[in-house]
């Protein structure tokens, strides 16, 4: 039990505190993309070492944890498993339950949201067909107000209206039709559905709160370099500004979505047309790091506490 107890003990410590490392990490100017995956990897990694912790209790014999405890056995006898004979049915009783509850309100939460987006989704195309217009990539709405947003799924849907293209010269036009197209492209909807179900269903633990708004918060920062990448970030900065309020459905990613002032303060900030390869290799490394977090922070609290016991 005692692998079980320093697993737990990890990912209690990431899910705890890995907020604000992240934040501070992505506030120093590290790629979107970047930031969207070293959070979402850190939440599945405090998942995997959850279930892990489960699996060691209640697996008969804990699985490898007694061949990885030996030595510690021999060295700490004091706190072996022979000592509380009692306790592992009670801890694995209670972990068992535990889980059980966490993927129930996980599958409930995911289906609700799943069931909500298909028929906002559908209301769009009902639309669509009784205006006459033709299906496309992108509705068109006869209004007045200025309105960007865009609706993912098998059948990628971007609106706008015709009040937008009034108020916007044609290339803040074209930047944030494009801006809308990144979000599509880079599935930035799954993204942050992923997100809020994780947020809705595990919101006692820290990460999992502040991971809704992190990842809504990148994934327009995300849209916003690329659209900036394609028509320069003062043509971004100029639309964004002239697009006061956030309209759309709740579950859209419109332009206007996150923090306008965050965004327009990191726009000129993003390195444009800088390789790729740098950010993604570290992306690669501190989402390999952040998903291994726990069970690395057992290894190294198991092996440290090996040495002192047997010194």
């Amino acid at each position: 039990m005692i692998l079980a107890a320093v697993l737990l003990f990890g990912v209690v410590l990431i899910g705890w505190f890995s907020p604000r490392v992240l934040g501070r990490l992505t506030a120093g100017g590290i790629s979107p993309g970047t930031a969207i995956a070293w959070w979402l990897l850190t939440a599945l990694g405090v998942l995997a070492g959850a279930l892990g912790t489960v699996l060691l209790l209640v697996l008969p014999g804990h699985g490898p944890a007694t061949a990885i405890t030996r030595v510690l056995h021999d060295c700490w006898a004091a706190v072996g498993h022979s000592d509380l004979p009692g306790l592992d049915p009670v801890a694995a009783t209670f972990a068992g339950a535990a889980l059980v509850l966490a993927g129930a309100r996980l599958a409930v939460a995911s289906a609700r949201r799943r069931k909500r987006g298909i028929r906002l989704h559908r209301r769009h195309l009902d639309v669509l067909r009784l205006s006459g217009a033709r299906p496309g990539p992108t509705l068109w709405l006869p209004e007045d107000r200025p309105i960007a947003y865009s609706l993912g799924g098998r059948d990628g849907l971007i609106v706008a209206s015709e009040g937008l293209a009034a108020r916007l010269s044609r290339p803040e036009l074209d930047a944030v039709l494009a801006h809308e197209r990144a979000h599509l492209r880079g599935r930035h909807h799954l993204l942050t559905a992923s997100a809020d179900v994780l947020g809705r269903a595990l919101r006692f633990v820290p990460l999992m709160r502040e991971l809704p708004g992190a990842v809504r918060l990148l994934v327009e920062l995300a849209a916003d370099r690329a659209a900036a990448a394609r028509h320069g970030s003062g043509t971004v900065r100029s639309a964004l500004l002239s697009i006061h309020a956030a309209d759309g459905p709740r579950r859209a990613l419109g332009m206007t979505g996150g923090d306008t002032e965050i965004r327009l303060r990191l726009l000129t900030s993003y390195p444009i047309g800088r390789s790729r390869f740098p950010a993604r290799a570290k992306a690669v490394a501190g989402g390999t790091l952040a998903l291994l977090a726990p069970p690395a922070f057992a290894t190294g609290l198991l092996f440290a506490t090996g040495l002192v016991s047997c010194w």
